[in-house]
């Protein structure tokens, strides 16, 4: 990209690394993953001395992962500056690593036997219009071998909810007072102790309920009192095709699994709001609004249905709308992960020989997975900005040659909704009916441009 350079000063030029050559090379081994975007660091970086610097900047103990994720999560902070509010969706997920001798320091993650990684979690910011804006924090965890099968990894998760909560809301109090933070959980952090922080720290929050809570009312249970509510809106709501798992179970030792494909559709949906007093336990009451979101129409089994327990006000049909809008956008964490972990960053691939140089190569991927993404977003919301903006020369005359597009020569003028949907067709997008291309289809029609821009560029200097 033309801007990467700038870019990667940005977001790390501020690292408080205890030496400013460290500063230096992590500016450039960031310029260079988002130009060749890859899990390995050989793939990323294209000369001996760019790969061996990056190997012994990354395994230096004497340079701290939590210096590198404060660098970029001041520079989101930055551009939240003049905002009046964003959103801030909170989710977690496992980064299964090879560590074949068990050397790597790492832990049990997911359900399969021998598998072993670390655990993330992570606040992405989310403007109000939907621009991924960057990292607002994170944590990154190694979950010990002897708690794997008891209660302790349950309410470690808790405790990194809480404090990955806390911490981000501190930053934004210190470095963007100014902007309001919405935070959108998913069922995961449907615990009393979430629920307590957000009401004592008057935290603006949403949580998708998971469990069906008693309440302090004659309907006795959560699902009841909020499906009794008053209906607070009827509108379209734009549903993606998932394939979800939905029950497993054991017959005749063999397990036994239900899937339910989802279509992309567009339905009607009711949305229904009260406030309800939730008994957390026997000496708890705590004070929430309940917000309803039912599509009409569809088996319980196959419609969407959300209830969202928040903070956020709900006297108002505008109100209410705005904590559905906001929990819609808890899904750009979703996309997030999937661009840093199997899409256009495969962060899963690397062979780093430690955990703390694998999270601080992590947390480099992330920031550059957050980019891709913002790329898309201005494709999709600035068509007719001209493309080299955000592409050098070499890297649009590749595209145009590997592409072929009709009656377009080099040097024609080209806007950016025309480049990004050219390398979605090199990377393999197929269905235009699903939605436009997003950073992992693009990413893989990066991995065919960029070598040829480089040849391109090489061939120039060599004359």
């Amino acid at each position: 990209m033309k801007d990467v350079g700038r870019w990667a000063a940005d977001e790390f030029g501020d690292a408080e690394l205890g030496d400013r050559r460290r500063t230096q090379r992590l500016v450039k081994l960031a310029a260079e993953v988002a130009r060749t975007p890859a899990g390995t660091v050989t793939r990323a970086c294209h000369t001996s001395a760019s790969r061996e610097g990056a190997f012994r900047w990354l395994e230096n103990s004497a340079i701290r992962h939590d210096a590198v994720l404060s660098a970029t999560t001041r520079t989101t902070l930055r551009r939240c500056a003049g905002l009046r509010r964003v959103h801030v969706p909170l989710d977690g997920t496992a980064l299964t690593l090879v560590d074949k001798k068990r050397s790597k320091g790492l832990g049990p993650v997911g359900e399969r036997d021998g598998a072993h990684g670390v655990h993330v979690m992570t606040a992405f910011v989310v403007s109000s219009e939907g621009a991924p804006l960057g990292i607002a924090g994170q944590r990154t965890w190694v979950r010990k071998a002897s708690k794997a099968k008891s209660d302790g990894p349950v309410k470690s998760e808790t405790d990194h909810w809480l404090k990955l909560l806390l911490k981000t809301h501190r930053e934004f109090e210190e470095r963007s007072p100014d902007c309001e933070a919405f935070y959108q959980l998913d069922r995961g952090a449907d615990c009393g102790s979430v629920l307590l922080l957000a009401v004592k720290m008057d935290l603006l929050l949403t949580v998708r309920a998971a469990h069906d809570r008693k309440v302090d009312t004659e309907a006795g249970r959560l699902w009841k009192e909020v499906s009794a509510a008053p209906k607070k809106a009827v509108f379209r709501l734009k549903i993606g095709a998932r394939t979800r798992l939905r029950r497993r179970r054991r017959v005749g030792g063999k397990r036994i699994e239900w899937r339910i494909d989802r279509r992309e559709r567009t339905s009607k949906v009711d949305v229904r709001a009260i406030r309800v007093p939730l008994l957390l336990n026997r000496r708890t009451r705590l004070e929430m609004n309940a917000v309803l979101v039912r599509e009409r129409g569809r088996h319980k089994m196959d419609r969407v249905e959300w209830l969202l327990l928040t903070t956020h006000p709900i006297k108002t049909r505008a109100d209410v709308m705005a904590v559905v809008e906001g929990y819609v956008h808890r899904w750009r964490i979703e996309e997030l992960h999937r661009t840093w972990k199997r899409g256009l960053c495969r962060v899963e691939d690397t062979q780093l020989r430690s955990v703390h140089a694998i999270y601080k190569w992590a947390t480099i991927l992330a920031a550059v997975a957050s980019r891709a993404m913002h790329l898309t977003y201005l494709a999709r919301r600035e068509p007719d900005r001209p493309a080299l903006n955000d592409l050098n020369r070499y890297e649009l005359e590749a595209l145009i040659v590997l592409r072929e597009p009709k009656n377009v020569r080099l040097g024609d003028a080209v806007t950016l909704a025309q480049a990004v949907r050219w390398l979605a067709d090199l990377g393999g997008y197929m269905n235009p009916h699903q939605g436009p291309p997003g950073p992992t289809v693009v990413g893989r029609g990066l991995d065919y441009v960029l070598p040829a821009a480089r040849a391109f560029e090489n061939r120039d200097k060599m004359r």
